[in-house]
């Protein structure tokens, strides 16, 4: 066990010396001029020379030396970001380096994902079908990169390549000695989700802007559909699930919306969808968690008069005439609502359901509520740093796959549901508008400006 913890420390701490060089060399403009005089520093030069480096992995590996392996492969991989750092401090980026940046990130990994989907060696090998799809998805990916209109990355593809990085890590280091988690479903269902999150990424390049928000919406309205159904098939935690993810699509097709604009009739398409992810997948759920512990007549009740307050809620935000500054909601937003309502029930119905009524109750009144709310996705998200959003994004989606892959792990994703929804109900609060310190007319109008306006180069589309 010893050098499994040795070989996270030393993966660790090659991205910590990468990082503290990278921004160090690039700070000044010394260094940076340095850079640019030494021919072996351009990215160009870096991309072709990482592009050979999964090959040795893969050899390191089948000759049994795991933990080299491990570190030569974090080494090339955390190079990607030194040559991200170059290209953008030094002014020394190009389409063509974008491209083969991209390129040689695909070398070091796809050698590693064909290796450990058919080396009779593992524990846990990745499954084979899954395997192709995503080399099949990231490839046309690649591609498209290439003959495309959108050349940037996105969002998605920078989520795929770093769960591929963590998947295929924590393989390696599984090697080594067995990891409790590493679970076969848990490694089929972190390769589904990186094959999904290829998709996405070319999906994004494909399809046109005024697209995006909707297709979010879709994917939202997708998962409640999902989760009811869950919940007719006994299979609460997974409806929870599906309506966890729904949140985050409800997070940033509104951004989406702002950014690129939408279809004419985008807004009353999105209040469909949370409607069916945060009113009807949430009041199934409520009533599926209570019914086995109160009378059965009495958990219908509060699921009805929780899904009427979602869709009282989600109309009055439509057809309010109430005056709120840009990001701040009237009552209680409807995924916050979802959030507490449905980890309240799922947390505290087995053992204690009239909390769990209590609770419930409390969600209600607050989504129906006058309190002014800020919302997470135009108030919070955007003022977090582009690498923790990242970070963010890719230990939900491993807080997920184990939640699903190992029912033992449930009770502390309900927890953490529940505990942080409870933290936004408390200081999600705008009090300085309940304190009567509200904005102006003027200010309103730079907030809006600002909110519509900042973070340009945060999107799922093209990242400048």
């Amino acid at each position: 066990m010893s050098e499994v913890w040795q070989s996270m420390c030393a993966v660790l701490g090659i991205f910590a010396l990468e990082r503290v060089v990278s921004i160090c060399a690039t700070r000044s403009e010394k260094g940076r001029a340095w850079i640019c005089r030494c021919r072996s520093l351009r990215p160009d030069v870096i991309s072709i020379a990482r592009m050979p480096m999964g090959l040795v992995s893969v050899a390191l590996a089948s000759l049994g030396h795991w933990t080299l392996a491990i570190l030569w492969f974090s080494v090339w991989m955390f190079m990607g970001l030194t040559c991200a750092s170059i290209s953008r401090k030094c002014g020394l980026g190009t389409d063509r380096g974008g491209w083969l940046s991209a390129l040689s990130d695909k070398c070091l990994y796809f050698p590693l994902f064909i290796y450990f989907s058919w080396s009779d060696t593992l524990t846990t090998p990745l499954p084979a079908f899954w395997v192709a799809s995503f080399l099949a998805a990231d490839t046309a990916g690649q591609a498209l990169r290439l003959v495309g209109r959108k050349k940037g990355v996105n969002y998605f593809g920078k989520a795929k390549t770093a769960l591929s990085v963590i998947l295929l890590l924590l393989i390696a280091v599984d090697r080594l000695h067995d990891i409790p988690t590493m679970s076969p479903k848990f490694v089929v269902l972190l390769t589904i989700s990186c094959a999904i999150l290829a998709f996405m990424s070319v999906f994004c390049k494909v399809v046109p802007d005024v697209w995006y928000a909707n297709s979010l919406t879709l994917a939202n309205l997708l998962c409640g559909l999902a989760s009811i159904w869950s919940v007719q098939q006994g299979f609460l935690l997974r409806a929870f699930v599906l309506v966890f993810v729904g949140q985050f699509f409800d997070l940033f097709d509104g951004r989406m919306a702002r950014k690129y604009g939408s279809t004419r009739h985008g807004p009353i398409f999105d209040d469909i969808a949370d409607g069916t992810s945060f009113g009807f997948g949430i009041g199934f759920l409520i009533y599926g968690s209570l019914c086995l512990s109160i009378p059965r007549f009495l958990a219908a009740l509060l699921a009805l008069g929780y899904i009427v307050c979602i869709v009282f809620r989600l109309y009055r935000f439509l057809n309010s005439e109430a005056k709120f500054p840009p990001g701040v909601f009237q009552g209680m937003p409807a995924p916050a609502g979802a959030m507490l309502g449905g980890s309240a029930a799922l947390l505290f119905a087995p053992s204690y359901p009239w909390v769990a009524v209590v609770l419930v109750i409390a969600t209600t009144f607050l989504l129906v509520s006058s309190i002014p709310y800020r919302h997470f996705g135009q108030r919070i998200w955007p003022d977090l740093p582009r690498p923790m959003k990242l970070l963010v994004f890719i230990l939900f989606l491993v807080f997920i796959n184990v939640t699903l892959a190992n029912r033992t792990h449930s009770l502390p994703f309900r927890l953490y549901c529940f505990v942080m929804s409870a933290i936004y109900g408390v200081f999600g609060v705008d009090w300085r508008g309940i304190c009567g310190k509200g904005c102006t007319d003027e200010e309103m109008e730079d907030d809006s400006l600002s909110i519509e306006g900042g973070d340009e180069d945060e999107s799922f589309g093209v990242e400048v």
